[in-house]
């Protein structure tokens, strides 16, 4: 045989293992998956409705027995993923076909099973970043921003406040807003149920650390926040919280690669991915007091007794010193409050608010926004007489990120 026959029958050779090779691989995703996921496998498109449906099929059946059995996060993962995979498939189909109508009502179905799906992986996974700290809000939020720093970094605009503002003040409006005016930036709302003055010098002194702050807080709130007269219930629990006996040991909140995952599932959390929590409901004072007492201001344990001197007036002026130790601009948000909150006895401590926010404001060096009144008779911004909804929330996001004390502290 010449040296040309010898290099041709060796070429056959390893062109016939080649192909024999392919074949066996493809024989295994054909047996294992099917015939639409060995093509998909491959990079190939799948070529028809019949295998495109097959394939979508295939897969829905692999998820449902996979989700018998899940337990863990990596589990429900793959169930997540194989939903998805159906999903996929079905979506291939062409719009002129006459299957597509009947593929769009299993995606529907496939939808559903994977929201399932997600919601067990949300449920599961995260790692806890710190002992709880006696509130399941500010645990969650903190587990959140941690890992929105490990995802994007610090953001530009870090939201605080209490649950007024958790729900009253949607970063994404702010987000938006500010860069369609030139502003791109970054928005992460920390807001907490309970929180104040007290517990935000708390949060952004003791459990951050300066290289996770922001360039900009806008903090949130109202009177209630700064009210030393009455008892400090959210700040009591963390005192009592396993959370606060590691803050004393120096211990930082972080994730930790050896933490091991959750066995027992967390209580979802409406909470969205920027830390907003969008409330839908529309504050109608002839449903509302149907349900719940109308409470005369004499009556309301946050306005009764009444003082703005004392522990909250002191963390307010330790957390201004803070933030400008560290080079972060404070802008203080007067939130909206509804005509009915507003009543013969609130409405003249507000005032005094009012003027103690201007005085501090001077005398500390921070900007002040007063929005105390400017909806006061709209009750479509509102959720309940001193809560924002999701309506409220956005529009004041975009206002905001339109006012100029805002936009300078960005520059």
């Amino acid at each position: 045989m010449s040296g040309l026959d010898k290099r041709r029958w060796m070429s056959m050779v390893l062109c016939g293992l080649t192909m024999f090779v392919v074949l066996s691989y493809w024989l295994y995703q054909v047996g294992n998956h099917g015939v639409g996921s060995a093509l998909a496998a491959k990079g190939w498109p799948i070529r028809g409705p019949a295998a495109a449906i097959q394939s979508g099929f295939n897969q829905a059946e692999r998820a449902t027995e996979m989700a018998a059995s899940a337990t863990s996060v990596d589990q429900w993962d793959e169930v997540a993923d194989t939903w998805m995979g159906a999903i996929a498939a079905l979506q291939t189909i062409p719009n002129q076909s006459p299957e597509r109508f009947f593929a769009q009502r299993k995606q529907q179905e496939y939808l559903t099973k994977l929201t399932m799906a997600q919601q067990r992986v949300l449920q599961l996974s995260g790692l806890d970043v710190f002992p709880s700290l006696g509130s399941t809000v500010m645990d969650d939020q903190l587990r959140l921003y941690l890992s929105y720093l490990a995802a994007v970094g610090p953001p530009d605009i870090l939201i605080v406040g209490s649950s007024r503002s958790l729900q009253g003040l949607d970063p994404r409006f702010l987000e938006t807003t500010l860069g369609e005016q030139g502003y791109p930036a970054r928005v992460f709302n920390l807001g907490v149920n309970g929180a104040t003055a007290q517990v935000v010098d708390f949060m952004l002194q003791r459990l951050l650390t300066p290289a996770q702050l922001p360039k900009l807080v806008i903090w949130g709130d109202g009177s209630r926040a700064f009210n030393s007269g009455r008892d400090d219930a959210t700040f009591a629990r963390i005192l009592a919280s396993p959370g606060y006996q590691a803050v004393l040991a120096e211990e930082t909140p972080r994730f930790s690669k050896q933490d091991e995952p959750r066995r027992v599932p967390r209580p979802p959390s409406a909470i969205d991915a920027h830390g907003f929590l969008s409330v839908s409901k529309v504050f109608d004072p002839a449903v509302f007091y149907q349900t719940y007492p109308r409470v005369n201001g004499r009556y309301d344990a946050f306005y009764s007794p009444f003082s703005l001197a004392g522990q909250q007036e002191r963390s307010l002026s330790s957390l201004v010193v803070y933030l400008k130790s560290n080079n972060v601009n404070l802008v203080y948000v007067n939130l909206p409050l509804s005509g009915d909150y507003l009543d013969d006895y609130r409405l003249p401590l507000d005032r005094q608010f009012q003027q103690f926010l201007q005085t501090q404001s001077q005398r500390q060096g921070f900007a002040v926004i007063d929005l105390l009144s400017q909806w006061v008779g709209q009750n479509t911004f509102f959720a309940d007489p001193s809560h924002l909804n999701k309506i409220g929330a956005a529009a004041l996001g975009q206002q905001l990120a339109r006012n100029p004390l805002v936009l300078e502290k960005l520059q």
